[in-house]
């Protein structure tokens, strides 16, 4: 009895003295190491601040614009990399990232540049806002992800890093950032992202989506990602990257949803007709293993099928097609596709068609070839072209209801 005591007194013994050494370690490396990486971004900060802006019109960005922004970011990854790796295990977002602002404090209400000779507040600078979001997410309890922004002339850039746990500390797993750019417009603004579940074999991906900024117009692109960690790396492996038009007019800069073998992206877009201001474009996309294809729902109303049908490629819109009339419909999309976006579609009507089953007919005309179609389109959410015709069909004589298929 008295040596199982002892054996037990000494495995106490030894998790306090674990337990000791781990807290040792994280405070020898709290102040020092901490305000040292600090130093690093105020220091870069501080380029960015200096360097000359426009009027708020300017969207090139100078070679030593190009090269204060990538030293910001390497500073920025040290400087959140030396924090995590002192932290422990329960670390708590909110506080952490509080943490972060305050050992990279706001740059000085005095501080300005010159333009054209005359003082130039930094509110309007390169760099001048910075801020940390650091996140727990409940789909991966065991990862910290971390997001820098800061200011650059008429939108901001943005660094993720992921983080996970090992070894006494947290280690970076995940590094996603934009290439160098020589227009604004390349920036990651209006950046966002969602980290998946874990799949059959235990594998997680982040789907990212970045608005290009821009000084003068509400409509920009958006640009959205999936990544994967890779194995010795921080840079991920890439297993999509797509860009598409946004209206974002209404501050709406696309929405994410990342399921464990699914994901989908949701954002508003130009129609084929210009008389539609903007509809809701879907990006609905499965993922098995590193395999990635679009499937239903690709839009949210018959209309709107209709529009996504025409302006997307063949190999995707052949999957939304009738089998029975694949050869047919392929000649017909050939033919509009070569129309889409020229101002040249125009919606007529759209009436549900007789029958159990839910069938709609779409009737839309071109000003450029002057013809009328007409799209029978089948299914409640998991749209298919069934058939166009030159004639509307006898069987689809309801209430026109055009107006209630609006997505705006």
């Amino acid at each position: 009895m008295l040596r199982i005591s002892q054996r037990l007194f000494g495995t106490l013994v030894l998790v306090f003295l674990c337990t000791a050494v781990s807290e040792t370690q994280a405070a020898d490396c709290t102040h020092g190491d901490f305000v040292a990486a600090a130093a690093q971004v105020t220091a870069a900060r501080k380029t960015l601040l200096a360097l000359p802006i426009g009027d708020g019109q300017e969207t090139d960005v100078s070679p030593a614009g190009q090269q204060a922004i990538a030293a910001m970011k390497q500073r920025l990854d040290e400087f959140v990399g030396t924090y995590l790796r002192c932290q422990p295990q329960s670390l708590g977002a909110k506080k952490a990232a509080a943490e972060l602002a305050k050992l990279v404090p706001p740059a000085p209400a005095a501080f300005g540049v010159f333009v054209n000779g005359k003082r130039v507040p930094n509110d309007a600078s390169h760099g001048y806002q910075l801020d940390f979001d650091i996140r727990r997410p409940l789909s991966q309890p065991k990862l910290a992800t971390v997001t820098a922004k800061f200011q650059i002339e008429c939108g901001e850039d943005t660094v993720l890093l992921i983080f996970a746990y090992g070894n006494g500390g947290w280690n970076e797993v995940l590094r996603a950032q934009g290439k160098p750019y020589q227009s604004i417009g390349d920036a990651w603004a209006s950046f966002d992202y969602a980290v998946s579940p874990s799949d059959e074999s235990g594998h997680w991906y982040v789907l990212t989506k970045t608005v290009a900024p821009w000084c003068s117009s509400t409509w920009s692109e958006i640009r959205y990602a999936v990544l994967r960690p890779a194995p010795a790396s921080v840079d991920p492996r890439v297993l999509l990257s797509r860009s598409d038009s946004i209206w974002w007019g209404s501050d709406d800069f696309g929405t994410l949803t990342a399921n464990r073998n699914d994901f989908d992206v949701r954002f508003h877009a130009e129609s084929i007709d210009t008389g539609v201001h903007n509809r809701v474009w879907v990006r609905h996309f499965r993922i098995d293993d590193n395999s990635i294809r679009r499937i239903p729902p690709v839009a949210l109303s018959p209309r709107d099928f209709v529009d996504e049908w025409i302006i997307s490629p063949w190999d995707e819109a052949i999957g939304w097609t009738a089998g029975s009339a694949t050869l047919e419909l392929a000649k017909m999309h050939a033919k509009l596709s070569q129309h889409k976006f020229h101002d040249s579609f125009n919606y007529d009507s759209a009436t549900r068609c007789s029958g159990a089953y839910p069938r709609y007919q779409i009737a839309v005309d071109s000003d450029e070839t002057n013809e009328n179609f007409y799209f029978l389109v089948s299914g409640d959410s998991d749209y298919r072209m069934d058939t166009i015709s030159m004639t509307p069909n006898p069987s689809c004589r309801g209430p026109d209801i055009l107006a209630k298929m609006a997505t705006q």
